[in-house]
């Protein structure tokens, strides 16, 4: 199973070295673009910090590289909001970075058994915009 972690610093890479899974490891957005389209990953491990607040628009060019792929957005702290907004153009999950070493292997199981990886707080946010998205 092929993992792609686009990430700056290096520390989801880290989080996930125990994982058993190929790990292919950007730090540049568009090279991590590329990688997606050609290795059509399993799952892409995304930091938020790479983006900000234009990782929604970079979500939707990922996904529309690797269709199939599960897009999990790990993060430092973030806003409710961006969390909601980046679940609403595809991210499968959202993982506090502190936290992935005590998740990862639980929130890859839960990607690759068709979850969601998110808090049930959260689903109830989501649930929400989107029925105001559709009203």
């Amino acid at each position: 199973m092929k993992i792609l972690v686009l990430d700056k610093d290096g520390l989801i890479s880290a989080c996930l070295a125990t994982v058993e899974a190929e790990l292919l490891c950007h730090r540049d957005e568009i090279q991590g673009l590329n990688a997606a389209e050609m290795h059509q990953p399993a799952m892409i491990f995304l930091a938020y910090g790479l983006r900000g607040e234009e990782t929604p628009d970079f979500i939707r060019m990922l996904t529309d590289a690797a269709p199939a792929t599960r897009l999990v957005v790990i993060g430092t702290q973030m806003d409710e909001d961006a969390i909601i907004q980046c679940m609403l153009v595809g991210a499968k999950g959202f993982q506090e970075q502190a936290q992935l070493p005590d998740y990862a292997a639980r929130l890859i199981q839960a990607l690759l058994n068709g979850e969601a990886w998110l808090s049930r707080k959260r689903v109830a946010r989501l649930i929400d915009s989107i029925r105001l998205m559709t009203a």
